[in-house]
């Protein structure tokens, strides 16, 4: 095995790093036709060890003087798979949904490859996938993005941010206009900043976190866990079920306890039962009791 080291970028540690050559062999175009060369070497990272393939590109006919015994040649270099420098893809990207993950991962494809063209199509659609999924409506991606804003979902910044992307993507879809490298790079951050926003903090928030509760739906699983903790018969008032949890209720707690009522009544929910005030109590409100069984 060749012990031969050269530096190269790894995707991986995204940074230049020492690798070992793990093999390489080139072709020669013939001296009559051009002189040049392209070396192919597969590298596995001295680091992470991550394995990449190096296409190196060695043009002899433009030798040019740096100094004045020194000469050099133009060599170009491509590292495959292709990758962006220095930037750290999302994590859980599994927490998106499948049309905005697809159009998103085929944006990044698109950068890496430098057709820059196609990923600012690519960033104005995964906005608007993203706008599908949260059914986000309007006539327009303007009206649209408007009308994220006014749902509470992006602030008035990303909103401004989001009409940039859009204006990038129109140009490339109208005007065949090539955006800049610098352009889709920012493009692609203030995506990123939307779906981690929207969907994976989110979620990853959800599962580690207490957030407010402003629905029954939200409530009744944190009804569910604390019914299990209580035996059958037990009494409370809806505020001594709900214990430390109350908190995450801002306001609207009357008419969270009125729908919940209102579930039991009609038979929606059965684990408890409507019951009334124990003697000597002092508490006025419903009381409830666990059902038996439940």
């Amino acid at each position: 095995m060749s012990s031969e080291i050269i530096w190269n970028d790894c995707r991986k540690c995204n940074q230049n790093t020492k690798h070992k050559v793990l093999g390489n062999t080139s072709k020669v175009t013939p001296p009559d036709i051009y002189h040049d060369e392209t070396i192919y070497y597969l590298l596995e990272c001295n680091g992470c060890e991550t394995i990449a393939f190096r296409e190196e590109y060695h043009d002899y006919e433009q030798y040019y003087p740096i100094s004045e015994d020194e000469y050099e040649h133009p060599i170009s270099v491509e590292t495959y798979p292709h990758f962006i420098k220095d930037h750290i893809p999302l994590e859980f990207s599994f927490d998106l949904p499948p049309i905005v993950e697809n159009i998103y991962r085929e944006s990044i494809t698109a950068i890496q490859r430098e057709a820059y063209t196609l990923a600012g199509l690519g960033l104005r659609a995964t906005i608007e996938a993203i706008c599908n999924d949260k059914e986000i409506t309007g006539r327009n991606l303007q009206v649209r993005i408007n009308n994220m804003s006014r749902s509470g979902m992006i602030s008035k910044s990303d909103t401004q941010r989001l009409h940039a992307i859009r204006f990038m993507g129109n140009d490339a879809a109208h005007e065949i206009k090539k955006a800049k490298k610098e352009s889709v790079m920012i493009a692609l951050k203030i995506v990123e900043h939307l779906l981690l926003s929207v969907y994976i903090f989110e979620n990853e928030v959800s599962k580690y976190l207490e957030t407010p509760i402003s629905t029954l739906d939200e409530l009744i699983p944190i009804l569910d866990k604390k019914l299990k903790l209580i035996d059958s018969g037990s009494t409370f008032t809806f505020v001594k079920l709900l214990g430390s949890a109350k908190r995450r209720i801002l306001d609207g707690i009357e008419s969270l306890e009125s729908e919940f009522i209102q579930r039991i009544t009609d038979g929606v929910y059965d684990k408890v039962e409507l019951t009334s005030q124990p003697d000597g109590s002092a508490e006025t409100n419903q009381w409830f009791k666990k059902a038996a069984g439940s």
